[in-house]
């Protein structure tokens, strides 16, 4: 018997085929709007601890990425200019098709034309069913980092040599209900991007295990790769994140943007609150 299909939204139907059960039974199926909270959300155990974040200890300089999607949408060029001046490390931009989230995000079109402004690095987070059919589109528009869902493709290694391939340097994104063991190793890309939300809308509720699973991953993959935070990034998440292994943090609303005091202000606040290594005080799992 032929294996099943997972329901949409699990995995997606690119070029290389549907993704089948076997591969992805595990993992609960993200839902097409916000959320619903579930145990994870809430802190079942609501066990409390204490961590540090010692920078020594990171194989990766600390990398502050802005997330473009919070930015102000009709100054696009200026804040490149503002975000660069406040002392941001590199550019996120969500792309998104409306399928494998809900929104929509940011064209090859939009990126290129942004891409004059500056000589920081642009991090492009393709939140799509078909990751491989915006590659070349991608590497034009001056993409120096290709992020791609796990859950997008039935040959993530295949993936990972294709944005190679086309010039860019590979990161894999994985949303909080897919199983570790699929990573592998981390199929050869230079960066693994931990969604501590479900993808697809900013201001959501933190998973709090997400510190747990970037450990995990942190002992599964070389220290070559460079792991992240996309979602619910704060001094808080951040700490606990740093701690267990994660170097680079995509700043969107819950850190940066709509927040008083300026990009400035805010990212030197923030960026001191994890050079300090402050111990906080994080939910967890038994």
């Amino acid at each position: 018997m032929s294996p099943q299909p997972v329901r949409k939204g699990t995995t997606a139907h690119g070029t290389e085929g549907t993704a089948h059960a076997s591969a992805v039974s595990h993992a609960p199926a993200p839902n097409r709007g916000r959320p619903a909270r579930s145990d994870r959300e809430r802190g079942a155990s609501e066990l409390v601890r204490d961590v540090a974040a010692p920078l020594d200890g990171l194989a990766h300089p600390l990398n502050l990425s802005a997330s473009m999607m919070c930015a102000r949408l009709d100054q696009m060029a200026a804040e490149i200019g503002r975000l660069e001046s406040a002392g941001f490390d590199s550019y996120h931009f969500d792309v998104m098709d409306g399928h494998f989230v809900p929104s929509l995000g940011f064209s090859p079109d939009a990126i290129g034309a942004l891409r004059p402004h500056t000589k920081l690095p642009f991090h492009v987070h393709a939140m799509v069913e078909n990751p491989q059919a915006l590659l070349d589109d991608m590497a034009r528009a001056g993409c120096d980092l290709y992020i791609f869902h796990l859950e997008a493709t039935r040959y993530p290694r295949r993936m990972v040599d294709r944005v190679h391939d086309a010039g860019m340097k590979c990161g894999i994104a994985v949303n909080p209900g897919t199983p570790l063991d699929y990573l592998n190793g981390g199929h050869g890309a230079e960066q693994v991007l931990v969604m501590g939300v479900e993808p697809g809308f900013a201001a959501q509720r933190f998973f709090d295990d997400t510190p747990q699973r970037i450990g995990e991953i942190r002992k599964r993959i070389s220290p070559t790769v460079e792991v992240g935070l996309d979602g619910h990034v704060t001094a808080e998440t951040g700490l606990a994140s740093m701690a267990a292994g994660a170097s680079l943090f995509v700043c969107g609303t819950s850190v940066l943007f709509g927040r008083p005091g300026g990009y400035a202000s805010n990212l030197r606040r923030f960026r001191s609150a994890l050079t300090k290594g402050s111990p906080v005080r994080v939910a967890a799992r038994n």
